[in-house]
């Protein structure tokens, strides 16, 4: 019988989902970091995010055949020295769009109407008002343009906001007032009023957004990053904000997760920070079924070929 551990939050409500429908196939369960039991090296399947997993989380798992990401990155899984190049990569590509449109959308607006000052005057019952920065009129560079980045996008044409795609391909898509490549970051950044990061993290994008960057950003713009840590150079940030360079940013995810508790980043003034929420919503797991029943499906009769999202093997 097929064996198949399903490792992250909640992991039962996917296994209650899944279990009735293939009863052909056994099912465990993990939910914290490296939570695989003690048979890791006998399943066939996993089901996982990509910060489920440490570096060295494959190194008895000789029997893996296939890995389904639960999250759109597949960091830390495709890159690992242990996997033979004959496992098949899955993700849950396309899903993401609305909650994580949301997610940016509440970092810009908190951070444009000092929502945490607002925050901290309810709970010391202090009335003081001040001014806020409209999204009007203002101009969103994102950095990235896939399937979140267009979803995004048609949110911020509803704000009335001017819409630049940063990417490798010029192109022309809805709701995007133009879009340049990518190695004309350091120049269009000049330009914007945000930079949301939206790209996954690879041997291109490591470090990208970086002192170069935020040296060139106007000192009343914002950074976003809802993509990956490691995109991002978290010091030279922290310095940009110190220095009036930027006047502030959002941050979902880090260069190191869970963020340690004695991290400079908490206690950084004008940041603020969610525990990689981006794409943790309600009906998560109801999003993501059709894609995890179809895949499913298909590598129980063979068909490898015509499951959704497979990724070639790429080393980061």
């Amino acid at each position: 019988m097929t064996k198949i551990h399903i490792l992250g939050p909640n992991p039962e409500t996917f296994l209650v989902k899944l279990a009735p429908l293939f009863p052909e196939v056994i099912f465990t369960v993990g939910s914290y970091r490296d939570d695989f039991g003690k048979n890791f090296k006998l399943y066939d399947v996993l089901f996982t995010f990509s910060d489920f997993l440490s570096p060295d989380s494959f190194k008895v798992s000789n029997r893996l055949r296939w890995v389904q990401s639960l999250g759109t990155g597949l960091d830390g899984m495709i890159d690992s020295p242990y996997l033979d190049e004959t496992v098949i990569f899955t993700s849950m590509r396309g899903i993401h769009g609305p909650q994580v449109s949301e997610l940016v959308f509440m970092h810009m607006l908190s951070l444009s109407r000092n929502y945490s000052k607002a925050m901290v005057n309810q709970r010391d019952h202090l009335w003081e008002r001040w001014p806020g920065k409209s999204l009007q009129k203002k101009t969103v560079g994102l950095l990235g343009v896939g399937i979140i980045s267009e979803a995004l996008a048609k949110r911020c044409k509803a704000f009335d906001m001017k819409v630049v795609g940063i990417t490798n391909t010029r192109r022309e898509l809805e709701n995007f007032d133009k879009i340049v490549l990518r190695k004309e970051l350091i120049s269009i950044v000049q330009e914007l009023d945000y930079l949301v990061v939206l790209v996954p993290l690879d041997g291109e994008t490591l470090g990208l957004v970086n002192e170069r960057v935020f040296s060139g950003m106007k000192r009343t713009a914002y950074l976003i990053n809802v993509a990956r840590g490691g995109v991002v150079d978290e010091n030279a940030l922290m310095t940009a904000i110190n220095n009036g360079e930027i006047a502030g940013a959002g941050l979902d995810v880090f260069e190191q997760e869970p963020l340690p508790v004695d991290s400079p980043l908490w206690s950084q003034p004008n940041l603020n920070l969610t525990p990689h929420l981006g794409g943790m919503v309600d009906v998560y797991v109801e999003q993501a079924m059709p894609i995890l029943i179809h895949n499913l499906k298909a590598f129980l009769s063979g068909q490898n070929d015509t499951m959704l999202n497979l990724v070639e093997h790429q080393k980061y």
